[in-house]
């Protein structure tokens, strides 16, 4: 399709692909801009339930003027494909900014409160999304949000034959088993889906808002709050199964965000929150509070533990910068910066052996090496722990704490030993090797086990 013309539109580059269209890059020759053009899937074309659903895509988007909702130009045929013009966003969808360890709270707030206004929006013109997930979601260059494909929305009824309906909601998984798209795309439209949804049954606005909910866990710890092996057992969890608890990968969280989307993810749509205009509301208070610092504190039940807990992270935070970060991305930044120092310990132990001779010169060099390669390595056995997972990295962290104490006070007493050696004819190396050696010594001792507990015991990430 590159290069070809489709009506008036000349396409010039392909964006994506999904369960029911191809998505391209075109620019509209009758008034001169550029567009996004989707067209209906060639397997599909023979499908009168798919073609409906396409065009039905159109005409529900079409008729939501709102800022965060993308805008529909036309919808057409040509030369057999069916196809929509759309609004050009140039952005990223959230999928691809959401980062292992989520969004800081200032994004999250600032892009979920925008697909609040655009669901609550679209619920009042009775209609529903039905495939919400971050792959849907853009977020423009300037900071705007855009609710992408509503090419699974279906307007509410009072009255709708049950049948039909059951048909439908089989059809939102079944559509796409035979669609390749990236790795855990075809997962993920399965781990946004309401209970309800899951099971076939008619949905209304409230099943919008548990999968907002999904998003939204998603935005602030990294991780879908339902997975699975697989699409079945994904199901299963979503039917039956509560998510982890927030505090468990975002301890900084605020009581009010966590609170808002548990009401957003309760598997009774009687108990879920009810209007996304209310959800809206409750984030943009929450924005009022992060700004002018009144978020509301942690339960004083935990005592004199709890505020050992709260002064603890901002003592790493003033160690290592970086105020809003989290605990366990300051304990990452520690381990690489001991790789770091280990590799500049034996730089500098190797000018000693340089600058001096005989075999205790050599040894000690040697003895360096070998300790800072042992520490470097262990602390990389750590990082790797973590992207596995929170037990795994416990269980890891237990097993090495003390040895990475014990190797790193030998390279700080080492290098101490070297200090002397040449203190009087190389004081500036001399110097150096001191300075690296009692920081390396100070973190070991004191900082790592502090990090340790307030990243990895205490908060549990």
């Amino acid at each position: 399709m590159i290069g070809q013309a489709l009506g008036h539109y000349r396409i010039e580059a392909k964006l994506g692909e999904g369960g029911m269209g191809v998505v391209y890059r075109a620019f509209d020759t009758h008034l001169d801009r550029p567009v996004a053009i989707k067209i209906l899937r060639a397997d599909a074309t023979t499908s009168p339930e798919r073609r409906r659903r396409f065009q039905q895509e159109a005409k529900a988007a079409s008729a939501l003027n709102h800022p965060n909702i993308v805008h529909i130009y036309d919808i057409g045929s040509s030369g057999g494909m069916d196809y929509i013009a759309m609004e050009f966003v140039d952005g990223k969808t959230l999928d691809r900014l959401i980062g292992k360890s989520g969004l800081a709270l200032r994004d999250t707030l600032k892009y979920a409160i925008q697909v609040a206004d655009a669901l609550a929006r679209a619920h009042a013109a009775g209609i529903v999304h039905r495939d919400l997930k971050p792959a849907n979601i853009i977020v423009g260059e300037d900071g705007r949000v855009r609710l992408l494909d509503f090419g699974l929305a279906k307007l509410m009824e009072t009255t709708v034959d049950a049948a039909v309906d059951s048909e439908a909601g089989t059809a939102t998984i079944t559509a796409r088993e035979d669609v390749q798209t990236e790795e855990g795309t075809i997962v993920g439209t399965v781990a946004y889906m309401s209970p309800e949804q899951a099971e076939g049954k008619k949905v209304d606005a409230r099943s919008d808002i548990f999968s907002f909910g999904s998003v939204l866990y998603e935005m602030v710890t990294g991780r879908r709050p339902f997975e699975g092996a697989n699409k079945i057992s994904t199901l299963a969890a979503i039917l039956h199964k509560e998510p982890p608890a927030l505090a468990e990968f975002a301890p900084d969280l605020p009581t009010e965000l966590d609170k808002i989307i548990s009401r957003c993810l309760r598997k009774d749509p009687d108990r879920r929150a009810q209007h996304a205009g209310d959800i809206k509301l409750a984030l943009e208070e929450l924005t009022e509070d992060c700004a002018s610092d009144k978020l509301s504190r942690a339960s004083q039940a935990g005592g004199q533990a709890a505020a050992t807990r709260e002064e603890q992270p901002g003592l790493m935070r003033k160690l290592f910068g970086s105020a809003g970060a989290r605990p366990y991305r300051l304990w990452k930044i520690l381990h690489i910066g001991m790789c770091l120092r280990c590799a500049l310990l034996v730089y500098l132990a190797w000018r000693f052996k340089n600058v001096t001779s005989g075999r205790w010169s050599v040894a000690l060099f040697f003895s360096t090496l070998l300790c800072s390669t042992i520490q470097s390595i262990m602390a990389a056995v750590l990082l790797f722990a973590g992207s596995v997972g929170t037990e795994f990295l416990l269980m890891e962290v237990r097993k090495f704490a003390p040895w990475l104490r014990a190797f790193g006070l030998a390279n700080s007493a080492l290098a101490m030993i070297i200090t002397v050696w040449i203190a009087e004819g190389h004081p500036i190396l001399a110097a150096l090797i001191a300075l690296v050696g009692i920081v390396i010594g100070v973190k070991a001792l004191t900082v790592k086990p502090a990090m340790d507990r307030v990243a990895i015991y205490d908060s549990n990430r």
